[in-house]
C-alpha cells in the first residue's frame, strides 16, 4: 500500500473575502520536509512550501472573534428564547423554540471549539498568515506535531549557545560579561578623564 505523500493538518477553511461571487479557502498539508499552503480562490489554487529548515518562528495571538461570535448568538438566543416563552400562541411558541434550538447550536459549538487566535509562519524572507489555524487548541496540537519534525530538520540548541547568541545578537563581549554596567546619575554630566 502506498504511502500518502500530504496529510492534512488543519481543515480547509474560508477566508474572508470582500467579494460575493468568489470564495477563498486555504488548507494546510504536512509533507515529507515541508509544510504546503494550499490558498484556492474559484478555480485558481496558489502552493506555497515552508521547508522544516527555513522556519524560524509560529506566531500566535488571540483574538476575539470567539467573543464577538458568542455574544451575537448568545442575544439570539436570549430574544428568540424568551419570545417562546411570552407568546401565547402554540404555534409561535414552537416557531420561536425551534430558532432559539438552531441558533442555539453556534452558540454551544462556538464554546466547544474554544479561543480562536491568528497563526503566522515566519521564514527569512516573509511571514505567511495561515488561517487554516483560527482555534488556540488545533494551534497547539498542531505546533506539538511540527516541533520534533523542525528540530529534527534544524538541530537544536543548548541553553548555554542560546546564551551566548543572545549575547553576540546584543553586542557584548564574553569578556564584557563579568564586568558591572558604569552609571551615572542623570542629573550629572560624564566627567571627561584626563
Amino acid at each position: 500500500m502506498a504511502q500518502k505523500e500530504y496529510i492534512q493538518l488543519a481543515p480547509t477553511r474560508q477566508r474572508l473575502a470582500f467579494s460575493l461571487v468568489s470564495s477563498s479557502r486555504s488548507s494546510l498539508w504536512l509533507g515529507k520536509d515541508h509544510l504546503l499552503l494550499v490558498d484556492t480562490e474559484g478555480y485558481t489554487e496558489t502552493y506555497k512550501r515552508f521547508y522544516f529548515r527555513d522556519i524560524q518562528a509560529f506566531i500566535l495571538r488571540k483574538t476575539v472573534r470567539m467573543t464577538v461570535l458568542l455574544i451575537i448568538t448568545g442575544l439570539f438566543v436570549a430574544l428568540f428564547g424568551f419570545c417562546a416563552l411570552a407568546i401565547k400562541d402554540e404555534v409561535g411558541k414552537w416557531v420561536f423554540g425551534i430558532l432559539t434550538g438552531v441558533v442555539a447550536i453556534p452558540f454551544l459549538l462556538n464554546l466547544f471549539y474554544g479561543p480562536t487566535c491568528s497563526c503566522q509562519l515566519r521564514t527569512a524572507v516573509q511571514t505567511e498568515e495561515l488561517p487554516s489555524i483560527s482555534r488556540v487548541r488545533r494551534a497547539r496540537k498542531i505546533l506539538a506535531r511540527l516541533r520534533p519534525l523542525i528540530v529534527e530538520a534544524q538541530g537544536q540548541l543548548t541553553p548555554e549557545e542560546i546564551a551566548a547568541r543572545m549575547r553576540t545578537t546584543a553586542g557584548v563581549t564574553p569578556t564584557e560579561v563579568g564586568t558591572p554596567p558604569v552609571t551615572r546619575p542623570l542629573d550629572s554630566p560624564p566627567q571627561a578623564s584626563g
